[in-house]
C-alpha cells in the first residue's frame, strides 16, 4: 500500500499542482470518515497532461482517460498496491483553484514535501452540489466536525 506521503512525494516530483478533496481530505481534518481513493484537485489539465503521465510512471500506476466531454477527471490506478488516485480539474462545487487554495490548509511531511487540504467548508460544499446518495449520507458528519471545530 502507498502512503500519503509517498503521494505526496510523487506529487512533488512531477510539479502537478494539486489540492487533496472529498472524504480523504476531510480525514486529514479529524472527521471520523473513511475512503478506498484520494480525490485531488488539479489546476488546468490541458497543461497538465505531462505532468499527469509523470505522475502515473512516478506511482507505476495505470493512467485512465475516460471520455473527457462527460467527466472532468483522469484515474490512476494500481490495484496491487491498493492506489486509487481520482484528478479532477473541475470538481463540482468549487469554482477556481487559486480561491479554493486560497481556504485550504497545508500538511507537511518534510520541509519540501506537503499537500494543501481543501477546507471543510469547501467539502461541504461540493458533497451537496454534487448531490449523490453517497455525498448526502456524510454531510451531517462533515457538518458536526465543523461547528465541532468552530466552537472549539
Amino acid at each position: 500500500m502507498v502512503s500519503l506521503e509517498e503521494i505526496v512525494i510523487a506529487f512533488n516530483q512531477a510539479k502537478l499542482e494539486s489540492i487533496m478533496i472529498g472524504n480523504a481530505a476531510a480525514l486529514q481534518q479529524g472527521v471520523p470518515v473513511t475512503t478506498l481513493d484520494y480525490d485531488f484537485y488539479i489546476r488546468d489539465y490541458d497543461k497538465s497532461k505531462e505532468k499527469v503521465k509523470l505522475l502515473a510512471k512516478i506511482l507505476n500506476a495505470d493512467l485512465i482517460i475516460p471520455d473527457r466531454t462527460t467527466t472532468s477527471q483522469v484515474i490512476l490506478e494500481n490495484p496491487a498496491i491498493n492506489l486509487y488516485i481520482d484528478l479532477i480539474d473541475k470538481p463540482t462545487g468549487m469554482k477556481h483553484f487559486a480561491s479554493t487554495r486560497s481556504r485550504s490548509k497545508q500538511i507537511s511531511f518534510s520541509r519540501n514535501n506537503y499537500v494543501w487540504v481543501a477546507s471543510l467548508e469547501d467539502i461541504i460544499t461540493s458533497k451537496k452540489a454534487l448531490g449523490r446518495d453517497k455525498d448526502l449520507a456524510i454531510l451531517p458528519i462533515l457538518e458536526k466536525t465543523l461547528k465541532c471545530k468552530q466552537e472549539a
